[in-house]
């Protein structure tokens, strides 16, 4: 079983690659390549709402022990 604290860092690793993402998604938005760009953010949106998912969801399970 994997514990708390490691389903945590999967998520928090998750959104900060989402951010990232993110970021990126800007920087082809300011370059005028506006399909890349789009790509980007969709994937940093999702990794984002996964990463955030996952960390709640290790807090519950944490606070049910």
């Amino acid at each position: 079983m994997i514990s708390y604290e490691a389903i945590v860092g999967i998520g928090i690793t998750l959104a900060e690659l989402g951010l990232l993402c993110l970021m990126l998604a800007l920087a082809e938005h300011l370059r005028s390549v506006r399909k890349i760009a789009l790509i980007w953010f969709a994937l940093g949106a999702v990794l984002m709402i996964v990463g955030g998912l996952t960390t709640a969801f290790a807090w519950s399970k944490s606070r049910r022990r």
